[in-house]
C-alpha cells in the first residue's frame, strides 16, 4: 500500500507544477510574464470552460464559442506582458472575449435565417419553453446593440451583479447603469 502511494507521488511530482491549483491568478501571470510559458498551461485550464459558456452566450453559436475561446486564449497569450498586476485577470479575459466576439460580429455582417429564430408563440404543443427564451432573446439581440444585448444578458439571463458585469467588459459601473437604461428603453415598445 504504501509503494502504491509512493508511486502515485513520484507520478504526480512529475506532472507539471501548474496543474496544482494552489498557484493564484497573479503567480501564474507572472510567472508567464517572467518566460514561464508552462504556466499559461493552467490559466487555460482554470478560463477556458468559463469563456467558451460566456462566448456561447453572446453568439449562440458552439462552433463559433469555441473558436472565439481558442482566439480569445491565443490573443491573451500574446498580450499577457500588458497585463498590470493590479488587473484582475478573469476581468481581463472576459474583455479580450467580449472584444472578440464584437469583432466577429461586425465582421460577419450579414444576416442568415438561423439568427432571425422562428416566430414567438405561446402554443405548449409548438415550442417548449426553451425555444421560447431562445425566440426572446433573438428579438432582443436584433434590437440592440453588441454591448447592451451584452450587458442584458448577464443582468437579467445570468444574474450578475453590476459591478461584474463592469468587471467583465471593461466599463464602470455607472456606464453599465446608463446603458442598461437606454437598452430597456429601446425594448419597451417593441416588448410592450
Amino acid at each position: 500500500m504504501n509503494r502504491l502511494k509512493t508511486e502515485m507521488k513520484e507520478t504526480e511530482s512529475s506532472r507539471d507544477i501548474f496543474t496544482d491549483r494552489r498557484c493564484t491568478d497573479s503567480e501564474l501571470v507572472n510567472r508567464v510574464q517572467l518566460g514561464e510559458t508552462k504556466a499559461f498551461d493552467e490559466i487555460d485550464c482554470r478560463y477556458r470552460e468559463t469563456l467558451y459558456r460566456f462566448l456561447l452566450r453572446l453568439t449562440f453559436n458552439s462552433e463559433l464559442a469555441e473558436e472565439l475561446t481558442q482566439r480569445t486564449l491565443i490573443q491573451a497569450f500574446e498580450m499577457i506582458r500588458q497585463l498590470q498586476s493590479a488587473e484582475k485577470l478573469a476581468g481581463w479575459l472576459h474583455r479580450i472575449a467580449f472584444r472578440m466576439a464584437v469583432s466577429e460580429k461586425r465582421r460577419k455582417k450579414t444576416v442568415t435565417l438561423d439568427s432571425l429564430g422562428e416566430p414567438a408563440t405561446y402554443s405548449p404543443n409548438q415550442l417548449d419553453l426553451e425555444e421560447e427564451k431562445q425566440n426572446f432573446w433573438n428579438l432582443v439581440k436584433q434590437h440592440l446593440s453588441s454591448e447592451e444585448f451584452t450587458i442584458l444578458l448577464l443582468r437579467y439571463r445570468d444574474d450578475l451583479p453590476l459591478t461584474q458585469i463592469a468587471e467583465q467588459i471593461g466599463k464602470n459601473e455607472g456606464a453599465v447603469r446608463v446603458q442598461l437604461h437606454r437598452a430597456r428603453k429601446k425594448l419597451q415598445p417593441i416588448l410592450s
